[in-house]
């Protein structure tokens, strides 16, 4: 048989297990406890960053789509500018060439009208009337040229002078050269 000492050694072992078992029971509700409270917490805190995230997230995009919004209305006011400088400066160019061209136009035609006139007139005097036939015969360009057999060229007086055969009394005479 169980010796009585041996059943109080036996039933103070099983409280000193219960004691030690409700202490360990009471601790686990204490970190069960503090577990649940730092679950509230972060789930608090995570609730909180995600809204101010959000919040800042959404501010973002509208600055950047304002800031995106002004700089497509620049580009377009750039381009704009742009394009009636071009448009300014082509028709002012254009309208001052046109008025010079104008000008210088009239005078050009008065002047080649008045050196063909010159020259109608001329070709109608006994000398341009021997130059013509000279110019048929092929001779005018020899004369111009001075390209005679024989015939020679000297500077003179700021001009060249073409010198033909002499004369019998040995004379040269000569032209200037246009």
């Amino acid at each position: 048989m169980i010796d009585e000492r041996e059943l109080d050694d036996g039933l103070a072992a099983f409280d000193q297990l219960g004691r030690e078992m409700a202490e360990t029971n009471r601790l686990l509700r204490a970190v069960r406890s503090d577990q649940a409270i730092r679950n509230q917490q972060e789930h608090a805190l995570s609730a909180e960053m995600q809204t101010t995230l959000r919040q800042a997230t959404g501010a973002s995009q509208e600055a950047l789509q304002a800031s995106q919004t002004e700089i497509r209305s620049s580009l377009l006011w750039t381009g704009l500018t742009a394009l009636l400088i071009v448009l300014v400066a082509f028709g002012g160019g254009y309208f001052v060439g046109q008025r010079a061209g104008w000008d210088t136009g009239h005078a050009d035609g008065y002047q080649k009208a008045r050196n063909q006139e010159a020259a109608a007139s001329w070709a109608n005097t006994p000398a341009g009337q021997r130059a013509y036939g000279l110019d048929r015969q092929g001779s005018l360009d020899l004369l111009t040229m001075c390209r005679g057999n024989g015939w020679t060229t000297e500077r003179q007086k700021g001009g060249t002078v073409c010198f033909p055969y002499a004369d019998a009394k040995g004379n040269v005479t000569g032209w200037y050269l246009p």
